[in-house]
């Protein structure tokens, strides 16, 4: 079994890029979430209607979720938070499961961690999660 001090160069960076994105992602999940009542409560006290008329959405057409009610808006958030955890979850797992044995299946799982993150719109986590999981599966190759 090859451990952390035995892998070679790149195999570390890959490793490092996935924790680090993978931890970020988690964070910034776990915030997001917490987000998601507080932003419910202040759209449902009618600074929602401040919000969703205001400057911007005059001067660019749309900004947010167009044409979408304002109960939705908080239930979006939700999901996006939840899937972004999961992201989060799977890259963090990627990493650990690559620092015990070096395989594609765990930098696949990594790839698809990044690729959840990168839906909730979480970009530099899952930037740096897709480069070392990328970086991960061709080195073992």
């Amino acid at each position: 079994m090859e451990h952390v001090a035995e892998l070679s160069a790149v195999r570390r960076v890959a490793l490092i890029l996935i924790l680090i994105g993978g931890i970020t992602g988690l964070l910034f999940a776990i915030v997001s979430l917490a987000m998601v009542p507080f932003m419910a409560g202040i759209l449902g006290n009618d600074y929602g209607t401040i919000w969703q008329y205001g400057g911007l959405l005059d001067r660019y057409g749309m900004v947010g979720y167009p044409q979408v009610g304002l109960e939705i808006v908080a239930e979006v958030m939700f999901l996006w938070s939840l899937i972004a955890l999961v992201g989060g979850f799977l890259s963090v797992y990627s990493a650990l499961r690559l620092a015990r044995k070096f395989a594609t299946d765990f930098a696949f799982i990594g790839i698809v961690g990044g690729v959840l993150l990168l839906v909730a719109f979480s970009w530099l986590p899952s930037l740096l999660v897709l480069a070392g999981s990328i970086l991960a599966y061709f080195d073992v190759q």
